[in-house]
Parts: C-alpha cells; sequence; structure tokens
C-alpha cells in the first residue's frame, strides 16, 4: 500500500508500518499506538467535522481501517500494491 499525504510526504508499507512512520514523525510526544489512532480520530473530527469509524481487533486491523477511513474523507490517498 501506498499513501500520500498531499503536500507533505508518500509512505509505502504495510498499513501498521506506515501508522507506525507517521507515529514517529512526532519527535517529541511518546504515546502509544492506540493513543495515535485516537488522536487521529479527535483531530479530525475537532478541525473537519469528520467521523472516522475505525473497526477491528488487531493492530493491523485497526491500522487498514484507519487509513481506509482517513482517505475515503479524502484526508489522504491510497494506492494498492
Amino acid at each position: 500500500m501506498r499513501v500520500t499525504v498531499p503536500g507533505y510526504t508518500s509512505l509505502e508499507g504495510k498499513p501498521e508500518s506506515i501508522l507506525q512512520a507517521m507515529r514517529d514523525a512526532r519527535l517529541f510526544d511518546q504515546i502509544t499506538e492506540e493513543e495515535f489512532v485516537e488522536g487521529i480520530i479527535h483531530t479530525a473530527w475537532r478541525l473537519f467535522g469528520i467521523t472516522l469509524q475505525v473497526s477491528g481487533e488487531t493492530k493491523a486491523e485497526r491500522s487498514e481501517s484507519l487509513l481506509r477511513e482517513m482517505a475515503r474523507n479524502n484526508m489522504i490517498e491510497i494506492e494498492e500494491d
């Protein structure tokens, strides 16, 4: 999967590794994966009025669900391998 954040960067890999790279870019914030996902969901609502519906039991499922929701709401672009 290739994810493009318009005007910023592109990342390629499995959904969970893409979210990890996004989380790692926040150099000074030491937060858990779940806190990062919840932060994106909260920010999407607060800034854009967008409700992101994230589902899944595993890290991989939740990562892919979040990225697909972000793409569905035109926050990022996804290209499949």
